[in-house]
C-alpha cells in the first residue's frame, strides 16, 4: 500500500540525503545584467589560483545557474571571495560553492567558530556530489553508511549544506530544523537527536514536512514494513546519474550489498539506495543482479528531483525494486515504452505527477517460496497513466494513490486485488481527457477480460465503492477509497 511507495521518501529522511528542487537558471539578459552589477563593484580583479573558482565567484555561479541574480547580490562578493580562499586550490562545482555560501549566511553560523566544519562539510559534499554514469559494478560509487559519519566532514553543517544544495527538497531547511539541533561543528556521529532515532519508524512524524503534507495514516503508521534500521541502510551518492547505455545492454551485480539476511526478523531486513542529488535518466536496458532474491531487502534507485525512464526496460534479478522521484513538478517521474521486471514487490513514488505510458509490470520473479508480490504507484499530486499492463505468476495487490488517479488503457490481472485512492474517493468514467481533479477516473480499464462501467460497481458512498467483480476469496475485486 502507500506505505511501501513512501517508504522509500522515508528511508531517504533517516539518512539525511533526499530531495532536490533545482533552482532556474536566468536567461542571458540576466546573466549580462549579473557581470554588469557584480563586475562593476571591482576595479582591477585578480587572478585565481589554479584550480579554484574565478576571482569573481559569483559571476560563475550566476552564469551556471547556481544562484539567481537576486541572491548573487544578497550573498555579497566578499563573503564569496573569503569563502574560495578557504578551500585552496579544491575545484569546488558550483552548486557545493553557492550551497556553502548560503550556510555561511545563515544566522546559526559563527565563522570563528563553524569555518573549519564547513569547510570540512563542502569538501565532503564535492566529492560525493558529483555525475555519475553508471553502466557497471564498477561503476557504483562507494557507498556511504552511518559507520562513514566518523569521517570528517559529517557534520551538522553537511546537513545544513544538502538542504541548502536542494537534496533535501523544497523543505529541507524546516526539516532539518526539527530533526536537528546542535552546532554546525558537531558531529553526526555522536549526534544526540540522531543517536535517539535509529529506525526509519522515528522518522515517520516528520513526513508531512518532508512532502508538504502526506503522511502515514494511524494503521500504515504502525506498520512493521516502515521500521528499517537506519544501520543498515546504505547509499551509493551522486548529482545526476545516468544508468545503462544507449550503446548496449548494460549488467549491475548488488549481491555484497543487499546480501541473505543473517535472521528472518525485520532487525536484519536491508535497503541499498542508488540516490542522485539531481536527476536520474536511464538511457538504455540494464539489469541489477543479485544472487539474494529473498525478501530481506530493497534496492531503491531515487532522484531528488527527476527520475526518467523512457524506452529502456529495467530489471532487478533479487527481490523488491522501489524507484522515487523528489520533484513536484508535473515532469517529475516518466515510465515510458518500458518492461520494468522485479524478484519481488515494485513501488514506485514521486512528489510531483507519476507519467506512466506503454508501459509493463512483471514481478514476483524471485524466490519461489516467498510470498506473493504486490505493486505501489504513489504520487502527491497527479498518477496518470496512457497504458499499462502487469504480468508475474506470483502478482497479488496493485495499489495505487494521488490526489487524482487517471487510468486508460490499463489491464489488471483477473486475481489481482486492486485499490485505487484519491483525494475524495469519487469514481469517473470515460474521463480521461478531462479528468475530475480530487477522484478515480476510468477510461478503458479491465480486470481481467471485463472492462469496467459504472454497472461493476455497488454505488457506495465516495471513499467506499467496490466493484461487484469478486475475487475467488470472495472480496471485492476493485475498491475505491479516499485518502486519510
Amino acid at each position: 500500500m502507500k506505505k511501501i511507495s513512501l517508504f522509500v521518501l522515508s528511508a531517504f529522511i533517516g539518512i539525511n540525503l533526499n530531495l532536490f528542487s533545482q533552482e532556474d537558471s536566468e536567461d542571458e539578459s540576466s546573466e549580462s545584467a549579473a557581470d554588469s552589477a557584480i563586475s562593476g563593484s571591482i576595479a582591477t580583479p585578480q587572478s585565481a589560483p589554479s584550480g579554484s573558482i574565478e576571482s569573481n565567484p559569483l559571476v560563475l555561479l550566476v552564469r551556471s545557474g547556481a544562484v539567481s541574480l537576486t541572491d548573487a547580490l544578497t550573498l555579497g562578493l566578499a563573503g564569496c571571495i573569503e569563502l574560495q580562499e578557504s578551500f585552496g586550490n579544491l575545484d569546488v562545482s558550483p552548486d557545493v560553492f553557492a550551497a556553502t555560501l548560503k550556510v555561511k549566511g545563515m544566522d546559526s553560523f559563527v565563522a570563528a567558530d563553524h569555518q573549519t566544519a564547513l569547510t570540512e562539510a563542502a569538501t565532503l559534499a564535492n566529492s560525493l556530489l558529483t555525475d555519475r554514469s553508471i553502466t557497471s559494478t564498477t561503476d557504483l560509487p562507494s557507498s556511504v553508511t552511518v559507520d562513514s559519519f566518523t569521517a570528517s566532514g559529517y557534520n551538522i553543517a553537511f546537513v545544513n549544506l544538502l538542504s541548502k544544495y536542494g537534496a533535501i527538497g523544497e523543505n529541507g531547511d524546516a526539516l532539518v530544523a526539527e530533526i536537528l539541533t546542535g552546532a554546525m561543528n558537531d558531529t553526526l556521529y555522536e549526534n544526540g537527536d540522531l543517536l535517539s532515532k535509529p529506525s526509519t519508524a522515528n522518522y515517520l512524524g516528520y513526513l508531512a514536512t518532508y512532502t508538504g503534507g502526506a503522511s502515514f495514516g494511524d494503521i500504515d503508521s504502525t506498520s512493521t514494513v516502515l521500521d528499517l534500521q537506519i544501520d543498515n541502510i546504505s547509499v551509493s551518492p551522486g548529482a545526476n546519474i545516468v544508468l545503462g547505455s544507449s550503446t548496449a545492454d548494460s549488467s549491475v551485480e548488488v549481491s555484497s550489498l543487499l546480501p541473505k539476511a543473517a535472521q528472518d526478523h525485520r532487525g536484519f531486513r536491508k535497503a541499498h539506495v542508488i540516490g542522485a542529488a539531481k536527476d536520474m535518466t536511464v538511457s538504455g536496458n540494464i539489469t541489477f543482479t543479485n544472487t539474494n532474491d529473498a525478501e530481506d531487502h530493497a534496492l531503491v534507485l531515487g532522484a531528488a528531483d527527476d527520475f526518467m525512464l523512457s524506452g529502456s526496460n529495467l530489471t532487478y534479478t533479487g527481490s523488491n525494486l522501489a524507484l522515487g522521484a523528489g520533484g513536484t513538478e508535473a515532469d517529475s517521474m516518466y515510465l515510458v515504452n518500458t518492461m520494468i521486471t522485479t524478484g519481488g514487490n515494485l513501488a514506485a513514488g514521486t512528489l510531483g505527477t507519476l507519467n506512466i505510458s506503454t508501459a509493463e509490470f512483471n514481478v514476483g520473479n524471485g524466490g519461489v517460496d516467498s510470498d506473493s508480490d504486490n505493486v505501489y504507484l504513489y504520487a502527491n499530486d497527479l498518477i496518470q497513466v496512457n497504458g499499462l499492463s502487469f504480468s508475474g505468476s506470483r502478482l497479488d495487490d496493485v495499489y495505487m494513490e494521488a490526489i487524482t488517479v487517471n487510468l486508460n488503457n490499463v489491464s489488471f490481472p483477473s486475481t489481482a486485488d486492486v485499490i485505487l485512492k484519491s483525494r475524495d474517493g469519487t469514481l469517473h468514467f470515460d474521463s480521461y481527457s478531462s479528468p475530475t481533479v480530487g477522484g478515480v477516473n476510468l477510461t478503458n480499464v479491465k480486470h481481467g477480460s471485463t472492462v469496467l462501467s459504472s454497472s461493476h460497481f455497488d454505488g457506495g458512498p465516495a471513499g467506499h465503492i467496490d466493484s461487484t467483480i469478486s475475487l475467488p476469496n470472495g472480496k471485492s475485486a476493485v475498491k475505491i477509497r479516499k485518502q486519510y
